[in-house]
């Protein structure tokens, strides 16, 4: 059962997450607008565009973050969206590894 917390939690995660997301939508959509408008051959859109990617990436990280600490029973805004962080398995060594210098 959740708490009143919970649902105030709930609810600032699916605001602020909502309004993040947007602004990835805005900026992708400044990107195809520039694109159209001045082409994408054009040495002045290729130099912004570039920047404008990489704005909309750092901001989907940040929503990866900040998922992180929203409640593990909330659903998120979308398939996009991951409410948890997950690591490889590291890959198996093949053959013998030497052991190096191990100090002392």
């Amino acid at each position: 059962m959740g708490t009143v917390k919970d649902i105030k939690k709930n609810a600032y995660c699916d605001e602020v997450l909502g309004e993040l997301a947007y602004m990835i939508d805005s900026i992708n959509g400044l990107r195809e607008m520039l694109a159209a408008t001045y082409g994408k051959e054009t040495r002045l859109f290729q130099e912004h565009d570039r920047h404008l990617a990489e704005l909309a990436e750092h901001i989907d990280w940040k929503i990866q973050i900040l998922t992180t600490s929203c409640p593990f029973d909330w659903k998120g805004l979308g398939p996009d969206v991951q409410s948890e962080v997950s690591v490889r398995q590291p890959e198996a060594a093949a053959g013998e590894i030497s052991g190096g210098y191990l100090g002392g």
